[in-house]
Parts: structure tokens; C-alpha cells; sequence
């Protein structure tokens, strides 16, 4: 009987397991930490000690914030289905060297043609209307 029940319960751990194992995880859109990775069909370099270019959709009144290469953002977003759009945002002004303001650009562009997301794993990708990739973001898990 004793060998029967570690039996039992081998099998029932090593089901779980089974069920969890390979599974892919799915990041959320919200209250999520969003590294952009593409801009513009062109990949983000960020170099050492800078700050990554990165955007954070916040559940509370439909906020967003975050950083576009050289300044940081705010404003607020709607969903609906797999749409996103992006309204009154604000960017602060400060200087920018040329690359962070290319890099700034390509972001801003990107985020105020969004009209819909798509999440894959980790990935979110962002598209316009006509459905041509705008972004892709990889998520990082906030502390």
C-alpha cells in the first residue's frame, strides 16, 4: 500500500510537471516593462551605462509612460480586441545628440501610428493600420 501511494503521487508530480514543462509563457500588455527591440524596421542599439528606450501601460486610468531614446513620454492609451492607440502624449525636450534623436524619432513615429498589438510569448509587436510592424518590444518582468 505504501509503495502504491508514492507511486500515486510520483505520477501526479511528474504530471504537473509535464503540463508546465515547454510551456511558453505569455507576457501581458499591461503593468508590464516593454524593452523596445525594432523601430522602424531597424534594430534599437542602446550603448553601455544609456538608457533603454522602453514603455510601461499602466492599469490605473489608462496611463502610459516611459522613454524614447532621450526623453521620457506620458500619456494615456485605449484598448479594445487586439486595437491600441495611443492618445495625448507628451514628451519632454531636452537636447539630443543625433543618434538619440534618430532613435527618438523612430519611436515617437512608431507609437503615433499604432493601431494594433499583437503579444507572442514575450514579444509585442506593434502595427498600423494597414498592418505594416511599427515595433517590436520584449518584456522584462518589473520588481
Amino acid at each position: 500500500m505504501k509503495r502504491l501511494l508514492i507511486a500515486v503521487a510520483a505520477g501526479v508530480l511528474f504530471a504537473g510537471c509535464a503540463q508546465t514543462y515547454g510551456a511558453k509563457s505569455q507576457a501581458r500588455l499591461i503593468e508590464t516593462y516593454w524593452k523596445a527591440v525594432e523601430l522602424e524596421g531597424k534594430p534599437v542599439e542602446v550603448k553601455a551605462g544609456a538608457r533603454e528606450p522602453h514603455m510601461v501601460l499602466r492599469s490605473d486610468k489608462n496611463a502610459v509612460n516611459g522613454f524614447s531614446g532621450c526623453n521620457s513620454f506620458h500619456g494615456s492609451y485605449e484598448t479594445a480586441g487586439t486595437g491600441l492607440r495611443f492618445k495625448g502624449m507628451a514628451v519632454t525636450r531636452m537636447a539630443c545628440l543625433d543618434t538619440a534623436a534618430d532613435l527618438e524619432n523612430r519611436f515617437l513615429s512608431a507609437i503615433n501610428a499604432t493601431a494594433t498589438q499583437k503579444i507572442s510569448g514575450e514579444t509585442l509587436e506593434l502595427q498600423d493600420s494597414s498592418g505594416k510592424l511599427r515595433a517590436r518590444f520584449e518584456s522584462r518582468y518589473m520588481k
